[in-house]
């Protein structure tokens, strides 16, 4: 099997939201935190139209399993990488890393990843580097926060 990137469309909203909160499962998050994050989990088809998104799928001869999802948010202050998500089943297969590299070559200047803990050593191997914290207190963790990564875009 093979990789496969491309760009994401609107029916791809449901297999990504599925996919982003069963990542963020995977993690081990208390129940309370994920009922939380529901929303935010959510990627939807308005998003993915607003957003440039791709997805990675691992194909064979017979078909193509939408396996990963990554989001470029570009705003007047720069661009956000959004919505990093790996099926659990496929991590460590080389998916996230091909997801990143292909929105880090979408263009110039630096991006900016809010990571999640779990994910900011995975950030850091691909080149990111902290530049901060972003407050993100949660029931029974008040002080939680979340590293503030940066990349340099590769054109």
């Amino acid at each position: 099997m093979r990789i496969e990137i491309r760009r994401a469309t609107s029916s791809d909203s449901d297999r990504a939201t599925d996919l982003a909160r069963r990542a963020k499962a995977h993690w081990g998050y208390p129940a309370e935190w994920l009922a939380a994050w529901d929303g935010e989990l959510a990627i939807t088809a308005a998003d993915i139209d607003q957003h440039r998104t791709f997805v990675a799928a691992l194909v064979d001869e017979d078909a193509a399993e939408v396996v990963g999802i990554c989001q470029l948010q570009e705003g007047e202050r720069g661009a956000m990488l959004e919505n990093v998500w790996v099926d659990p089943r496929h991590h460590g297969h080389g998916i996230g890393r091909a997801l990143v590299e292909h929105a880090l070559s979408e263009g110039q200047g630096l991006i900016a990843v809010i990571s999640d803990p779990n994910a900011e050593e995975f950030y850091v191997k691909l080149g990111a580097r902290r530049v901060g914290e972003v407050n993100a207190p949660m029931p029974g963790a008040p002080e939680r926060t979340l590293p503030l990564l940066e990349f340099e875009r590769r054109a």
